[in-house]
C-alpha cells in the first residue's frame, strides 16, 4: 500500500468542505443521529482523528440508526454523483496509482462529457460508520477492483497516514523455498509472499493479486543477473557523465520509480523496489 503524499491535504480537505457547502443536503429530522452531524459537519467532514468522531458517535442513542444510515448514504451518493463531486475530489488529489494497490493507474481525466476517475473507497464503511460517509479522511482514492474487493472489510492502514514502506516488504522465493536459486527458477516456479502480515493485505487479495505478475518478477530477476552489480555501477557512472541522476538511471534501467515518495507514480514501483533489495542490486 503506497501512502498518499500530499502537504497540502489539510487545505484539500477545507476546500472540500466548501464544495460541500454549496451541494443541497437534504433537510434533518428528528432524529439524534442526524441532528447531531448536521450541526457537527464541518468537524466531521474536516477532521484527520476518524476515532475520536466514531467514539463521540457510538456516546450518543441509536435509536433510529437505519434512519440516519439510509439519510447518509443517501446524501453521499446525491452530492458524489449526481452534483459530481467526486469528480471535483479525484481532480483536486491527482493519485496517479491506487493507494491500496499500486496495480492501476487512477488518473482523472476529462473529455467532452465523460469522466475517467478512480473509486473512492470508504475506509470505515458507510454501512456500519455512516456518519462517515462524506469525511475527507475516509474517503480513498482507490482502482475499481479494490474498491469492489474489500467492500466493507476491516483494514488496518489508511494511505492517508501511512503506507507498507519498509514494514511490509514483497519477498520472491522458489516454490520450494530455495531463495538462492531464483536467478536459474523458471517462470512457474516462482511465487511471491509478503514479509508479514497485515489486514489490508488479506482484504484486497494483494497476495494472490501480485501473484499473477509473475512474468514480471522474472524479467527483473533476468535484468539483475544481466546488470552484475559491477555492471549496473558502471552504468550508473556513466550515465552521471552525462548529468543524469542516480533515480533517472535507474528509472531508465528498471522502468520504474524507487523511491518511496515517487511509488505513486507508477504501478508495481514498491514490487519492483522491493524485489531489486531483496537482490541486493539497490
Amino acid at each position: 500500500m503506497i501512502k498518499i503524499n500530499r502537504s497540502n491535504l489539510a487545505i484539500i480537505a477545507g476546500n472540500y468542505l466548501k464544495e460541500l457547502k454549496k451541494k443541497r443536503f437534504n433537510k434533518k429530522k428528528n432524529n439524534v443521529l442526524q441532528n447531531f452531524w448536521v450541526n457537527n459537519k464541518d468537524r466531521i467532514i474536516k477532521s484527520n482523528d476518524l476515532n475520536s468522531i466514531i467514539q463521540e458517535f457510538q456516546a450518543l442513542n441509536q435509536d433510529g440508526f437505519d434512519d440516519f444510515k439510509k439519510y447518509m448514504i443517501g446524501q453521499y451518493e446525491e452530492i458524489f454523483y449526481n452534483q459530481k463531486i467526486g469528480k471535483w475530489l479525484s481532480k483536486q488529489l491527482d493519485i496517479k496509482t491506487c493507494p491500496y494497490c499500486n496495480r492501476q493507474y487512477t488518473f482523472t481525466i476529462e473529455k467532452g462529457t465523460k469522466t475517467i476517475r478512480p473509486e473512492f473507497d470508504h475506509f470505515h464503511s458507510k454501512s456500519e460508520f455512516p456518519y462517515l460517509a462524506l469525511s475527507f479522511y475516509n474517503l480513498i482514492p482507490s482502482c475499481s477492483i479494490c474498491n469492489h474487493t474489500k467492500l466493507d472489510d476491516l483494514i488496518d492502514t489508511s494511505p492517508y497516514n501511512e503506507g507498507f514502506e519498509d514494514n511490509f516488504k514483497f519477498r520472491v522465493k522458489t516454490k520450494t523455498g530455495e531463495e538462492e536459486s531464483l536467478d536459474w527458477a523458471l517462470e512457474e516456479n516462482i511465487e511471491i509472499d509478503f514479509s508479514d502480515t497485515n489486514l489490508n493485505i488479506g482484504a484486497f487479495a494483494l497476495k494472490e493479486l501480485y501473484n499473477e505478475h509473475i512474468d514480471y518478477v522474472k524479467e527483473i530477476i533476468d535484468k539483475a543477473q544481466a546488470y552484475n552489480h559491477s555492471y549496473y555501477t558502471s552504468l550508473i557512472d556513466s550515465y552521471k557523465g552525462l548529468g543524469k541522476q542516480e533515480a533517472d538511471i535507474d528509472r531508465f534501467i528498471w522502468g520504474n520509480y524507487l523511491e518511496n515518495a515517487e511509488h505513486e507514480r507508477r504501478p508495481l514501483s514498491k514490487l519492483t523496489r522491493d524485489i531489486l533489495q531483496q537482490l541486493k542490486i539497490k
